[in-house]
């Protein structure tokens, strides 16, 4: 059975999570039903980001008061990243146990297929150890039923994916070792592929490398990726996603990279898109975001939250993150039901450059239900301000919230530099029979 039966289309980023809880608002509307940016005029095309702007500011080059280690341990899949430098990869500390960052292993292959067809796709995909080449645009939905090992799916620049669905909801399928790239691997090289869901539990071992995410699903879009069940070992690399709504959900998941990358979400309005989201992405039990640059309209451009009976670290690094209407960028947060007193263990948010605005919702940059957190070194342009993150510290004296940031004024955004401008990256067809009236809500205004 096809698992769109089990997951609408809608429902994908709810599953096995509750609705998120309000945040504190400051003038206008209330709670995640009200999220003013999204009525503020904000279109396909919407983006603060000033094209005069330093094209060179998210070149990896960005200046922090942070030391790396000196013991490098580069990540496989993006060496720029020095796992030496991520504190609970490194060892245990107050945050709690040593848990190692472990890489995804590329798929084995053992021979060569060509496809022009969804048919052909999921045929090739059916024989562990094949490397195929998308060689026509494939414009129908995909579904590699069953248990989907040593997959190399490589997607030339001038070919698109329409939707793709890698493995089984039910009865349960295991998913290793599937690779969707471009030609030249750990480049932006690759052409674009609509939602990527994968639906088995266990999956294990994925790589994005190199491609365009637009989130298409012939019915308006959806989300960029999801992994539905119980996942290990994913790294998201040299990819520009542009979203409708909501980036990704990933609630089961550990040993997720994602890095190089831009990603732009929440593009359409709530009425226009059907739907609220418009989160960059959510979840996860140990999460790396490096070196990105994240931009959108509504929710948080980051957000974990805590479950129970596991150890749950997230470290944010040297990324661009714009959030121009609602000031939410990264958080720590409980939506609910969970049992009492859960809490996430480590959450650090050090070196990266913020651009956060709002005049109607509270900007949003902690960690207050995290046992540990360290959010520091930062540089904040906009409405997060210095008694904020105070305010926060002392309400949780063993949080960090100041060291080495730097607050100022609103500037406009940067430039996008490689891998692009996510923008650029067309969005789906509108589907005019999920607009919502009843989601427009009072505008936020943007700077």
């Amino acid at each position: 059975m096809a698992p769109p039966a089990f997951v609408p289309r809608r429902a994908r980023w709810f599953a096995g999570l509750a609705l998120s809880v309000a945040l504190p608002l400051q003038a206008c509307g209330s709670g995640d039903d009200a999220r003013p940016g999204g009525d503020a005029g904000v279109g396909d095309d919407a983006s603060t980001a000033d094209a005069g702007a330093d094209a060179g500011a998210n070149s990896h080059d960005l200046p922090c008061a942070l030391e790396a280690s000196g013991a490098a341990d580069p990540y496989p899949w993006y060496p720029a990243l020095d796992l030496a430098r991520i504190p609970f990869h490194a060892g245990a500390g107050d945050w709690g146990p040593q848990a190692e960052i472990t890489a995804p292993e590329a798929p084995v292959t053992t021979r060569e297929v060509t496809v022009h067809t969804a048919a052909e796709l999921v045929a090739a995909a059916e024989v562990p150890g094949t490397e195929i080449l998308v060689g026509s645009d494939i414009t129908e939905q995909a579904i590699l039923f069953g248990d989907v090992i040593d997959v190399d799916i490589v997607v030339p620049a001038d070919r698109t994916i329409a939707d793709l669905i890698v493995g089984r909801f039910v009865p349960p399928s295991t998913v290793s070792r599937v690779r969707i790239r471009g030609p030249g691997p750990m480049a932006h090289s690759g052409g674009r592929v609509g939602s990527l869901t994968f639906a088995s539990g266990p999956t294990s071992d994925v790589i994005l490398d190199g491609i365009d995410l637009n989130g298409e699903d012939r019915a308006g879009g959806s989300a960029l990726y999801y992994f539905a069940g119980p996942t290990d070992r994913v790294a998201i690399v040299n990819v520009r996603g542009h979203a409708t709504g909501a980036g990704s959900l990933h609630a089961d998941v550990r040993d997720l990279v994602i890095a190089g990358s831009n990603i732009y979400t929440g593009a359409r309005t709530r009425t226009v898109n059907g739907a609220l989201e418009g989160w960059g992405m959510r979840g996860g039990d140990r999460v790396i975001v490096f070196q990105n640059y994240f931009e959108g309209t509504r929710y948080h451009r980051v957000r974990v939250h805590p479950l129970a009976d596991r150890t749950q670290y997230t470290w944010i690094a040297e990324n661009v993150l714009v959030d121009p209407y609602e000031a939410r960028i990264a958080s720590a947060m409980d939506i609910g039901g969970t049992p009492p007193d859960t809490l996430y263990d480590g959450f650090w948010a050090q070196c990266n450059v913020l651009h956060a605005h709002s005049t109607c919702m509270t900007p949003s940059f902690d960690a207050d239900v995290s046992v540990f957190a360290e959010l520091t070194h930062n540089t904040i342009h906009g409405s997060l301000t210095e008694g904020m993150q105070s305010a926060r510290q002392d309400a949780n004296p063993t949080h960090d919230y100041l060291t080495g940031n730097v607050f100022g004024a609103w500037e406009p955004p940067p430039a996008y530099a490689s891998p692009g401008d996510p923008r650029d990256v067309p969005l789906p067809p509108d589907d005019p029979g999920d607009d919502d009236p009843a989601l427009e809500v009072k505008p936020c205004p943007g700077p």
